[in-house]
């Protein structure tokens, strides 16, 4: 029984000893895929486990359907670029208010209903977006109402929006 017990331990003992083989990272990271397409820089992108950023972008829509400007100074970075329907702005936060507090003038509010939202971050973390489906209603001061689904892609850094893609669907003409 001792000899059993030791021949046990001695193989458990060398085969814990033993080197294993690592894979390369290289190899193990390489797309052999064939695209049509060549891309520069593959991103990596990951969920992003913080809820933060999808907060804050959630904050910031919720300050276009409130019509509110002095919130929305609070969620934006000190340079901001937007990119919207008909509508391009890059410059700093107070020219953007400035700007959007003349649209907002002529509207009497949005209303919004959000449907999905996907956080990520690239594996470097040098990136982070949150990208928001959502249906919005508008109804400017005179009546008219309008409804559109939306996708936005809003990028943060320190927590801060300093940039906003928004895709619009119109609804098909009758």
């Amino acid at each position: 029984m001792k000899n059993l017990s030791f021949l046990l331990f001695a193989a458990i003992f060398i085969t814990s000893c033993q080197t294993k083989e690592t894979k390369s990272t290289a190899s193990v990271n390489t797309d052999t895929t064939k695209y049509p397409y060549t891309i520069k820089k593959m991103q990596s992108w990951e969920m992003n486990s913080d809820v933060k950023n999808a907060q804050t972008a959630m904050a910031l829509i919720k300050t276009f359907e409130n019509l509110d400007t002095a919130g929305m100074g609070r969620i934006l970075a000190d340079s901001v670029s937007f990119d919207l329907d008909g509508y391009k702005f890059k410059g700093t936060k107070p020219e953007f208010l400035n700007q959007i507090q003349s649209e907002f003038s002529k509207m009497s509010g949005f209303k919004i209903e959000m449907q999905d939202m996907e956080s990520v971050i690239n594996k470097d973390k040098s990136e982070e977006w949150v990208s928001l489906w959502y249906s919005q209603v508008s109804t400017t001061k005179d009546g008219k109402s309008d409804t559109v689904s939306l996708y936005n892609d809003i990028k943060l850094k320190d927590g801060k929006v300093f940039r906003l893609s928004e895709y619009i669907q119109h609804p098909m003409k009758k």
